[in-house]
């Protein structure tokens, strides 16, 4: 029966060194050669099964990209280049060899596609659900990190794409926006901004809390996937479901500079704390509704 040896020996075989790994997977800890003068950024995400995946219903591999692709849409959010990162797994027991080399190869399709290592990690197996999680480097390569709290009075807020109804399937196969963000953290363009995770409304009252404004949302003007149309009948509205739901790994952002084709504009920064949404010429408080994890 393969153990965690055997896992572990087949890892080592698909690591190699570069100009920046002087080390990969196989010893205590991997070394890298960091660029001088650059700033290391450091962000870890976990994903459990039965909230982020199912594993009845989602194969390994698009498990292990997805548990990737949260942490390269964090390195989106703030403009930097993912470099490198180390994963652990704590696989259900008698999962299998086959199995644990399936997650693994998801969270390599994801990350070779913006040329980041996978560097090391760690494995276990319990009488538990699968559980994975990632920590990524990312490097500022020359341009200011952009963070949740620089969104200032008069700014426009922007998202990058159409929201709502992700869980017909986009929570698992979104593409994370890091070239875009990227291009928006050229200075002086983006003020603030956060990936959309927990919802368009609970996200941008992280960059308002951290910011210290408000903001004012146009219902009108949010864009709604089309896969809200095909979500059962549930009592929400379609701009409810984009206000929401979550998921949709898109940019949400402040900007004093007009945007072009990359997002549209959705609201205002304001100076008076809170957010309110307008619609049919109405304004009404807008509740950070979304995803939160009850302790």
């Amino acid at each position: 029966m393969p153990a965690e040896s055997d896992f572990i020996s087949w890892i080592r075989a698909q690591q190699s060194c570069d100009d920046l790994v002087r080390l990969p997977a196989g010893d205590d800890l991997a070394i890298l050669d960091w660029p001088p003068n650059d700033l290391l950024l450091i962000g870890v995400d976990q994903v459990l099964d039965g909230v982020h995946f199912d594993s009845t219903l989602h194969s390994p591999r698009a498990i292990g990209r997805k548990v990737m692709n949260r942490n390269l849409s964090d390195c989106a959010a703030m403009g930097c280049l993912p470099v490198a990162a180390v994963g652990t797994v704590a696989l259900p027991r008698h999962a299998g060899l086959d199995y644990a080399k399936e997650l693994y190869l998801g969270l390599r399709d994801a990350a070779d596609l913006y040329h980041c290592r996978l560097v090391g990690g760690d494995t276990g197996s319990w009488d538990g659900k699968l559980v994975l999680t990632v920590t990524i480097l990312g490097s500022s390569g020359g341009i200011e990190p952009v963070t949740r709290k620089g969104a200032r009075p008069g700014d426009d807020i922007y998202v990058t794409g159409p929201l709502g109804g992700s869980i017909l399937g986009r929570h698992m196969t979104f593409e994370p926006r890091v070239h875009l963000g990227r291009r928006l953290a050229t200075p002086g363009t983006v003020t603030a901004m956060i990936d959309i995770s927990d919802g368009l409304s609970r996200d941008l009252g992280q960059i308002c809390e951290q910011s210290k404004v408000g903001a004012v949302i146009d219902g009108d003007l949010v864009p709604i996937h089309d896969d809200v149309c095909r979500l059962p009948p549930d009592g929400l509205t379609p701009l409810e479901h984009a206000l929401q739901d979550g998921e949709d790994y898109e940019l949400l952002f402040s900007s004093s500079s007009s945007i072009g084709s990359d997002a549209t504009r959705i609201g205002r920064i304001v100076a008076e704390p809170g957010m309110w949404l307008m619609r049919d010429g109405m304004s009404e408080p807008l509740r950070p509704m979304g995803w939160e994890h009850a302790l």
